[in-house]
């Protein structure tokens, strides 16, 4: 009764009007409640054991200065010179120029870790580019809204860095090395539509792609790459120096945020030092809100496994005879769905403490279910209801979200059929989660 209690008290709240925090806080504090006698100070020294692991693990702080670093590379016009690389040797080929722009997408996302800054740095630059190479203005809006959620999958994800505290300390290095695997993955099938779709609708105007891409080589390779590397060494930064075990990702994202306000300032130039100061306050208040919503879930999860309310869950899954690949599909399901109404960090930061305790029991992995978990939240992304990709990209392409929203859809099916992959073989990346510490 006490989890129906919670989930029905919760949604209430949410029917209410409240906002997703203050929803989650309310019921954290129903469940003293419910623990029988001295439950408020016991309720307190979960939530003081809970914030302070928060605190000591970096989660928040890895997150705030992973966003703080995405920021600096957007207004660092980091994109537009990776963009340039990939033009100047595919650009010509047949349905290649909407290739480069989901490969620019990828490469974002594994800078900034968030689908909406991607989709609004790459968006805002390559869809006129698009547009004025004659390629249809849906399909370059779709393309890019698709490729732009990858940045929610792809690591450094602030999603994955939230569940590797939501769960209780997973390892996060394996969750990135399986969302990066999943996320290339997902980036493929993206192009493989692109491509197929130009083959079968024509290549935009050949002529303007060929004088586009004749004046950018008129550049000396040198100069181009010169400009250029800066750029497309910053993944490899990042994701290289957490995969080598140099640096943990807290020390990664501060690594990343020296780095972009370098390139920034004294490489690009396109950021003023007096304009530095103001960045870092802007965006801390900007992280502030996901970094309270972290905080009251991971407390609020702490609760209910005091109340053990995931292991009677799991034992009511058991006890009905539902198979794990079921039960995975369910809960991929029932994300989708969630994703199309909820905001993608609330809704996490619900189902997740919820349902690893239930995989675990399953004997399921945990690291490929939660990547998939999140991909079906990166569709969420997508989604005309609660889509902030789709709110994102609609004024840029000047349509409106049902217009894009329906020619987003067989580009969301390639992303759910990778999460099904992920959660249902995970066999397939089993050499990133080897030697990972399953709590």
């Amino acid at each position: 009764m006490i989890p129906i209690f919670l989930i029905v008290f919760f949604g209430f709240m949410l029917i209410a009007g409240l906002p997703i925090a203050g929803a989650i806080l309310l019921s954290a504090f129903m469940i003293p409640l419910l623990m029988g006698s001295g439950a408020p100070l016991e309720f307190l020294a979960i939530a003081e054991k809970t914030v302070t692991g928060a605190v000591a693990n970096n989660t928040g702080l890895t997150i705030v200065l992973f966003m703080v670093a995405g920021e600096f590379m957007a207004r660092g016009k980091l994109t537009e010179k990776i963009f340039d690389t990939f033009s100047y040797f595919f650009g010509k080929k047949k349905g290649f120029m909407p290739i480069v722009s989901i490969v620019t997408c990828m490469f974002y996302g594994a800078i900034s870790g968030s689908g909406p800054a991607t989709t609004a740095a790459v968006g805002s630059m390559c869809y006129p580019v698009l547009v004025a190479m004659g390629y249809d203005k849906i399909f370059s809006a779709s393309i890019l809204v698709s490729a732009g959620c990858l940045g929610m999958v792809i690591p450094p994800s602030v999603p994955l860095t939230g569940v590797s505290a939501l769960t209780g300390g997973m390892d996060l290095v394996a969750l990135y090395k399986i969302a990066a695997v999943a996320g290339v993955a997902a980036g493929i099938l993206l192009i493989a539509y692109a491509y197929l779709h130009c083959l079968k609708h024509g290549n935009g105007n050949q002529a303007v792609i060929n004088q586009t891409v004749n004046e950018l080589r008129q550049r000396k390779f040198g100069s181009l790459l010169k400009e250029s590397i800066w750029a497309l060494l910053t993944p490899i930064l990042i994701l290289g120096s957490i995969f080598s075990g140099i640096a943990d990702t807290a020390q990664a994202a501060v690594l990343s945020l020296v780095y972009s306000i370098f390139v920034s300032i004294f490489i690009y130039k396109t950021i003023r030092p007096q304009e530095v100061l103001p960045m870092f306050r802007q965006c801390i208040v900007n992280a502030a809100p996901l970094c309270f919503v972290l905080a009251v879930a991971s407390v609020f999860s702490a609760a209910m496994s005091a109340l053990e309310i995931p292991a009677k869950l799991a034992e009511t899954f058991l006890s009905s005879g539902i198979s794990g690949s079921v039960l995975i599909l369910l809960i991929l399901a029932f994300m989708l769905i969630l994703g199309a109404f909820m905001d993608a960090g609330g809704a996490m930061s619900i189902i997740v403490p919820l349902v690893y305790p239930v995989l675990v029991s399953y004997g399921m992995d945990p690291y490929t279910c939660c990547v998939a978990i999140i991909i079906c939240q990166a569709v969420g992304l997508c989604s005309p209801l609660c889509g902030l990709c789709l709110f994102v990209m609609s004024p840029i392409a000047g349509c409106t979200i049902g217009q894009l929203g329906k020619k987003v859809i067989p580009l969301s099916g390639l992303l759910v059929l990778v999460a099904v992959i992920v959660a249902l073989l995970p066999g397939l990346f089993g050499w990133a989660t080897s030697g990972a510490i399953i709590p």
